[in-house]
């Protein structure tokens, strides 16, 4: 009876696993002696003979101890207890691609420009061999255009115009006018202008006039889709009409309007004054610019052109334009 007890109880301490016993030693250096139930990142369940369980803090913890009837003692720091023993390790992000980098600023080209190409249907003052004072109509066609550099404070424009007409008994209209202007943009909206003109005009009689003005204006408007200027100055005039030569200062006044009322369709109107009012040059224009396709644009215009200074039969020169144009800007 005996010998079969004992081999009952080799046979169950051999089925019998070995036993496992964990001690925790803390940062103060106690210990605590048990089994860990469950353990996370930030606390530990800990099962001890003494306390029973208990939850500990794993901050606290300095290593972990486990020890069996069969196995020798193995040690682990904190950090292993710390983190719980089926948490797979996070793999790491991947890394962010490199932002593209922003594509600098467009620089703005202070060069700009037009050119067109129009044709006119004019009524004219003008006079028959004998002198006589007529009205007449005929059609011209002209070519004109400009070109713009722009800075900060300064400017300058470059601009001509020429046209011509003719019949098969004489010339009807000759003209030329080449006209440079220079602008500094001052405070407050104001600025100073300095204008040089040379033209020849078959229909006034002058073949060559030359005009040096120097201004002060005002922008009183000057919005994306409403703009508006005033200046006034004196110049120098001189011209030839014939065998007389004239030179003379002159007071001047310009007056420039220009209202986008939608995207494609702008409002345009100019007015030049030279001298007083008695003999005076003036130059009224009004008209509508649309734009048709990308950077071409038609235009109409009225145009007036009267010198009390160019007579027939004591009467003045004027000259009244409907121009209708195609234009090109750049």
């Amino acid at each position: 009876m005996k010998k079969i007890l004992f081999h009952l109880l080799i046979a169950t301490f051999a089925a019998t696993p070995a036993f496992a016993e964990d001690t925790v030693v803390f940062k103060n250096g106690d210990t605590l002696t048990g089994i860990i139930l469950e353990q996370d990142a930030e606390t530990m369940l800990f099962e001890s003979e003494v306390l029973g369980s208990v939850s500990l803090n794993v901050r606290e913890i300095a290593e972990i101890r486990t020890a069996t009837e069969k196995l020798d003692e193995m040690v682990d720091s904190v950090e292993t207890a710390a983190a719980p023993e089926s948490a797979a390790p996070a793999p790491e992000p991947a890394p962010k691609a490199a932002a593209a980098p922003a594509p600098p600023p467009k620089k703005k080209n202070p060069w700009s420009g037009q050119a067109g190409l129009a044709i006119a249907l004019r009524e004219k003052t003008s006079s028959n061999s004998s002198g006589t004072y007529r009205t007449e109509q005929y059609e011209t066609y002209s070519i004109y255009g400009n070109i713009n550099w722009k800075g900060k404070k300064n400017g300058f424009k470059w601009s001509w115009n020429y046209r011509y007409s003719e019949d098969e008994t004489k010339i009807r209209d000759n003209f030329f006018n080449i006209t440079q202007k220079y602008n500094h943009n001052l405070k407050d909206g104001y600025y100073a202008e300095a204008k040089t003109v040379y033209q020849r005009d078959y229909n006034r009689n002058i073949d060559n006039e030359y005009l040096q003005t120097a201004e002060i204006g005002k922008k009183w408007f000057q919005r994306p889709k409403f703009k508006f200027s005033t200046s006034v100055g004196a110049g120098y005039h001189q011209y030839d009409r014939g065998d007389v030569s004239t030179r003379k200062p002159e007071f001047i006044f310009d007056e420039s309007l220009e209202w986008k009322m939608i995207n494609s369709l702008t409002l345009f109107q100019k007015y030049t004054h030279l001298g007083d009012f008695e003999k005076y040059h003036l130059i009224f224009t009004s008209g509508l610019e649309n734009k048709l396709i990308r950077d071409v644009f038609l235009r109409l215009e009225y145009r007036l052109d009267r010198d009390t200074e160019t007579s027939y039969d004591d009467k003045g020169y004027y000259d009244k334009v409907l121009l209708t144009s195609l234009l090109y800007k750049f």
